[in-house]
């Protein structure tokens, strides 16, 4: 089968007219999916079948509460057609994180409704302390990393018991490693368009090693593109985030060949290519800078 597969199964659930005419997805999750429909294959717990439809609720599960993240709670008053785009966020979402009740149900797979049911719950309650240690200001840059990873892996471990025992070990680290990669490339792409938004890895960071008048600007709340962006390249944080990338990506390199057949490692090879892309393309900037 195609390494795309399980987005293509998924495009039945996705593509609907309303929802794609009015509102925008989050990126799906690809990387995981793929990561976790690679070792489902190999596993010999679980039928070709069934390790499909546990990869589609895992993709339409982690694109329910990603599209929920994108709701927009402001209390201001909005024009028809923004709040009509976060009402579907708010249906669509509702929407995708139930369909994995009826795929699992249907495949005979209770056990996995209940993990998956228990999984959210935690996503949630990582969620919930992240977002109160950013506003009241009391993570650390580290922790606010670490906190993102379990964010994107948490809900991905609950399938670990499917897997065969031989593979959980390596499947962990490199689920960890490749959320990690995944955070690394979302930071470098946050911009100064709202204060909730400039509150990840950078304003941490600057907030950690500024001087007194950087960090009374970013108080403020008010900066500018021009001003964020003079900001990131005095404190270097792009080049602290693509590091971080790097590392993560050399780490996934070293563990492949743990990995059962040349499938799976192929797979993994094929999953790391945009990244890398990224990466070489990061490369020359950070230097420039």
């Amino acid at each position: 089968m195609r390494p795309d597969r399980i987005t293509e199964l998924a495009q039945k659930y996705v593509e609907y007219d309303m929802i794609t005419t009015h509102t925008d997805l989050p990126v799906f999750p690809v990387t995981r999916v793929r990561l976790l429909y690679t070792f489902l294959k190999d596993s010999a717990r679980l039928p070709e079948r069934s390790g499909e439809t546990c990869a589609l609720a895992a993709f339409l599960v982690q694109l329910g509460l990603d599209t929920h993240d994108m709701i927009d709670v402001g209390d201001f008053r909005m024009e028809e057609k923004e709040m009509r785009s976060r009402q579907l966020k708010v249906l669509a979402g509702d929407y995708f994180s139930s369909v994995f009740y009826q795929q699992l149900a249907q495949e005979g797979l209770i056990g996995m409704i209940s993990a998956l049911s228990a999984a959210i719950c935690e996503v949630n309650r990582i969620k919930v302390r992240l977002y109160m240690g950013l506003r009241n200001m009391r993570i650390s840059a580290e922790e606010y990393i670490k906190q993102r990873v379990r964010v994107k892996s948490e809900l991905f471990h609950a399938f670990t018991d499917q897997l065969d025992k031989s593979a959980q070990n390596i499947w962990s680290l490199l689920l960890t490693e490749l959320s990690r990669c995944e955070v690394a490339l979302d930071e470098l792409s946050l911009g100064p368009e709202a204060p909730e938004e400039r509150k990840g890895y950078a304003y941490l960071r600057i907030w950690e090693t500024g001087t007194s008048e950087d960090k009374a600007k970013l108080a403020q709340n008010a900066l500018e593109a021009g001003e964020w962006h003079r900001l990131l390249r005095k404190y270097r944080i792009d080049k602290q985030l693509t590091a971080m990338l790097h590392q993560s990506l050399e780490n996934v390199k070293n563990l492949v060949p743990e990995c059962g057949g040349e499938q799976t490692r192929t797979e993994i090879g094929a999953i790391l290519e945009p990244m890398v892309a990224v990466l070489a393309s990061q490369s020359p900037a950070i230097q420039e800078g």
